[in-house]
């Protein structure tokens, strides 16, 4: 039985995104210098690791002469995002909570990291408040609302997100 693929990057993978998120659109050739410089690498892996992020949708190619030229397609914080969602299913299913309490028992909080992280934490409780507010004073009550001021005689009707019609 075929394993399935997976959009997750390989080790490999990603050192080629990298490259390209960092430096722009590469010819193989290019990669392939760049990536010499730390370890020896053959031409002909690094075109088919480039083929395989093609198929993957993490990469366009266009040619330009004789050669592709690859360029991420695949923005670098959707990359890191995916990569962490697997990681809490995986290692701590699916909860943050598990995870933060994991990295805080494996680290010292330093007073100063200890203010940012609450400051963020902060920061992100009154966007979700923010955000709460808005939704209310948008009227996602999931009932029609009438754009007139009377009750049930309004010319049009505003459905709002949840709404029927009867």
């Amino acid at each position: 039985m075929a394993r399935q693929k997976s959009q997750q990057l390989t080790a490999a993978e990603q050192k080629i995104m990298d490259l390209l998120w960092r430096d722009g659109a590469m010819t193989v050739r290019d990669l392939t210098e760049r990536l010499g410089a730390e370890q020896a690498v053959a031409y002909t892996t690094v075109q088919t690791i480039c083929r395989i992020l093609l198929d993957k949708g993490h990469v366009q190619a266009h040619k330009v002469g004789k050669a592709f030229v690859y360029q991420a397609v695949t923005v670098e914080q959707e990359a890191r995002s995916q990569a962490l969602l697997q990681l809490l299913k995986k290692f701590f299913g699916g909860s943050p909570d598990a995870l933060a309490q994991h990295l805080l028992q494996d680290n010292v909080l330093t007073p100063e990291l200890a203010l940012q992280l609450q400051a963020k934490i902060d920061d992100a409780k009154s966007a979700a408040k923010a955000s709460d507010q808005a939704s209310r004073q948008q009227g996602v009550t999931g009932r029609p609302q009438t754009t007139s001021g009377e009750q049930g005689q309004s010319d049009s009707v505003q459905l709002t997100k949840g709404s029927q019609l009867s």
